[in-house]
C-alpha cells in the first residue's frame, strides 16, 4: 500500500513539472516581448521625452566604463608597486650581502696589506710553486675586481627600481585624481536624469517604467548583438555564395564582381538562427537594420587589409532615439563586423585575393579582384 501511495505521488510530481515547464519558458520570453510592445507603442511626443532620458542613460554608461577603466589601471598599478616592492627587497638583499663580502676582504687586505702578497711570492720553493703563488693573487684581484663590478651594478639596478617605484606611486596618485572627475560626473548625470524625471510631475511614473523598458531592452540587445555579428562570421566563412550570387566575370589580369543587398541579405537570414539583420547599400553608405530589436546602424566599409571590408559605424538608432558613439562602439565591443571577400568566394576561386576597388552604390556592392593566376 506504501509502495503504490509514493509511486502515485511520483506520477503526480513528474506530471506537475511537465504540466508547468512551458508556462515557465513562456514567462521567461514575455516580459522582453511585453516591453518590445509597449516601447514600439509610445507616441511621438512619449519618445522625444524618453530620447533626453535615454541619452543621459548612455552618458551615465559611458562614465561608469570610464571609472571601471581607471580603477582596472589603479589596481594594475597597485600589483605594479607591490612586485617592484619585492624587487627592490631582494636587490637591497643582495647588494648589502656583496658588501658585507668586500667589507671583509677589505679588512684582511688592510691586516696583511701588499706585503703579505710579495711574502708569498718571495716564500716560493720553486718556479712552479712561485706560478701557483702569483696565479692565485691574481684570481683574488680579479674576484675582487668582478664584485666591486657586481655591488656597482647592484646599486644601479637599486637606483633604477626606486626611481621606478617612485613614478609608479606618482602614476597611481594621477589615475586616483583622475577616477575623481567621472565619479563627480557620473553622480551629476545621475542628478540630472532624476531633476528631469521630477519635472514630468505626475507622469514621473510613466516615463520611469518607459526608461526601465528601455534599458532592460538595451542590455538584452547589447547581449545579443555580439551575438549577432559572430554568426554573420560564421555564415560568411561558410561560403553560402555561388558564381550567379557574386555576378564573377574573369579576365586575364583581374575579376570583377557584385553583391546585392537582396541576394546578401537573402544568403545572411536564411542561414541564421538568430534576429535577423538587414543590409541597405546606399552611394558610400551602408545601413543595417535589426528589426525585431529596433536598432538602426549607419556606416561605411573601410578597407582593412587586402581581402576584407570593416564596417564603420557613424550613428544609430534605437527604438529611434539617437545612440551616442560610446554606446554604439559597446555594440562592437566582442569584435568588428568583416566583409571578407575571400571567405564570401570560399572555394569559388583557387587565388590570393587582392582587393583593388570596391563600390558601394544603391543596391549593390561592386568589387575589382587583381590576379596573377586563376584557378
Amino acid at each position: 500500500m506504501k509502495k503504490w501511495k509514493y509511486s502515485l505521488i511520483f506520477i503526480l510530481i513528474i506530471s506537475l513539472s511537465i504540466w508547468v515547464e512551458p508556462y515557465k519558458a513562456t514567462g521567461e520570453v514575455k516580459p522582453i516581448e511585453e516591453v518590445n510592445r509597449q516601447l514600439q507603442g509610445i507616441s511621438q511626443e512619449e519618445q522625444e521625452t524618453l530620447e533626453k532620458l535615454f541619452i543621459l542613460t548612455q552618458e551615465i554608461e559611458e562614465m561608469e566604463r570610464e571609472e571601471a577603466r581607471i580603477t582596472e589601471e589603479i589596481n594594475d598599478l597597485i600589483v605594479e608597486i607591490d612586485e617592484l616592492d619585492k624587487s627592490i627587497t631582494k636587490e637591497e638583499e643582495s647588494y648589502n650581502s656583496n658588501l658585507k663580502i668586500m667589507e671583509q676582504l677589505l679588512i684582511s687586505y688592510q691586516r696583511g696589506g701588499p706585503a703579505s702578497y710579495l711574502d708569498i711570492l718571495l716564500k716560493a720553493e720553486n718556479l712552479t710553486s712561485f706560478i701557483k703563488s702569483l696565479n692565485l693573487i691574481k684570481d683574488i684581484s680579479r674576484n675582487t675586481g668582478e664584485l666591486l663590478a657586481t655591488i656597482e651594478e647592484s646599486k644601479l639596478i637599486l637606483e633604477e627600481r626606486k626611481q621606478s617605484l617612485a613614478d609608479s606611486v606618482a602614476k597611481l596618485e594621477l589615475k586616483r585624481e583622475e577616477l575623481q572627475e567621472p565619479i563627480a560626473e557620473r553622480k551629476r548625470l545621475v542628478k540630472e536624469q532624476e531633476n528631469y524625471l521630477d519635472s514630468l510631475s505626475e507622469e514621473k511614473e510613466l516615463y520611469q517604467q518607459h526608461l526601465d523598458n528601455v534599458k532592460l531592452m538595451w542590455d538584452n540587445l547589447k547581449k545579443l548583438f555580439s551575438e549577432i555579428v559572430d554568426e554573420y562570421a560564421r555564415i560568411i566563412n561558410e561560403g553560402h555564395f555561388t558564381m550567379e550570387d557574386l555576378n564573377l566575370q574573369f579576365s586575364f589580369f583581374s575579376l570583377k564582381g557584385s553583391i546585392h543587398e537582396d541576394t546578401f541579405n537573402r544568403i545572411m537570414n536564411d542561414n541564421s538562427t538568430l534576429s535577423r539583420m538587414v543590409f541597405s547599400f546606399g552611394q558610400g553608405r551602408v545601413r543595417i537594420e535589426v528589426p525585431d530589436n529596433s536598432l538602426v546602424l549607419y556606416g561605411y566599409f573601410e578597407l582593412r587589409d587586402t581581402s576584407s571590408l570593416l564596417f564603420i559605424p557613424e550613428e544609430g538608432t534605437f527604438y529611434g532615439m539617437a545612440l551616442e558613439t560610446e554606446s554604439i562602439n559597446e555594440l562592437f565591443k566582442d569584435g568588428p563586423l568583416l566583409l571578407d571577400f575571400e571567405q564570401v568566394a570560399g572555394d569559388l576561386v583557387t587565388i590570393d585575393i587582392k582587393l583593388k576597388d570596391v563600390e558601394v552604390a544603391d543596391g549593390f556592392i561592386s568589387f575589382s579582384i587583381g590576379i596573377g593566376s586563376l584557378f
